[in-house]
């Protein structure tokens, strides 16, 4: 998918199924700008990775537009290249980089063992799935930011036209354990919110709810699974095992004050 085409739009064509499979949720809209350029940004959730400029050309733009959603001037660039050059062209500073993995979706064995898993087909996940999501850490601190940044706006989520929505939760140990969700539209689905509770982490059950998710993209008749993580990472190994190859690695690029 996209293979030969440049990595600037290739990209591009990545953000648009990832806006489209999020909006009601994560991505709050986009505001056009000059030359194609354009900033997806998110109402309730602050994050670099959730609010950026593509295919920036003119910094006073970037500067006002981010401004007026009051968010950090942040661009997205498709490779180092990119970064790279929008860094000099802008006077702006790295500051993420994120894996894009894609899988080719077939049926698989969901392999969960002893735990059972739970899937609700509203656009909201359940509070039993909100509750994983509060647990992911064994920084309490940490685990409060999470819900504070995320939880509301789960709990408020709506879906797009077209769009089908399956929220995953895996139990084990007879309680609330791993969770993901699944957003699926014209044959692609993107992987998100896979978690699992600190303390049942390193028993695969990570794996087992990635699999349950791939066996869900496939009933929802989706030809490619995407997802995107920190690269380099065991997390990126994980997806790796389990069939995705990175496809990309964009970088948020900060303009300097």
């Amino acid at each position: 998918m996209l293979r030969d085409t440049p990595a600037d739009q290739r990209m591009a064509a990545w953000i648009d199924i990832h806006v489209r499979l999020q909006s009601g949720c994560y991505v709050s809209g986009v505001d056009p700008g000059p030359d194609g350029s354009r900033l997806v940004w998110s109402e309730t959730i602050a994050d670099f990775g959730l609010n950026y400029v593509l295919g920036a050309s003119d910094a006073a733009w970037v500067r006002e537009a981010a401004a007026r959603r009051n968010r950090a001037p942040v661009l997205l660039a498709a490779d180092m290249a990119e970064a790279r050059d929008l860094c000099l062209r802008f006077d702006g500073a790295p500051t993420a980089a994120v894996a894009w993995m894609v899988r080719s979706v077939e049926q698989v064995d969901a392999d969960l063992g002893s735990a059972s898993v739970e899937t609700s087909r509203e656009p909201a996940p359940g509070a039993d799935f909100l509750a994983v999501m509060r647990q992911l850490s064994d920084n309490e601190a940490l685990n409060r930011a999470t819900a504070d940044a995320y939880g509301p706006t789960l709990a408020a989520a709506t879906s797009g036209p077209g769009v089908a929505v399956r929220h995953l939760l895996l139990r084990a140990d007879g309680r609330p354990a791993a969770c993901a969700s699944v957003h699926a539209a014209d044959g692609v689905a993107g992987l998100y919110n896979v978690g699992v509770a600190a303390d049942l982490q390193r028993r695969g059950l990570g794996q087992a709810v990635t699999r349950a998710a791939i066996a869900t993209a496939v009933s929802l008749g989706c030809a490619t699974l995407f997802l995107q993580c920190l690269p380099g990472g065991h997390v990126e190994r994980l997806y790796a095992r389990l069939g995705f190859r990175r496809i990309a690695r964009p970088l948020l690029i900060a303009l300097r004050s």
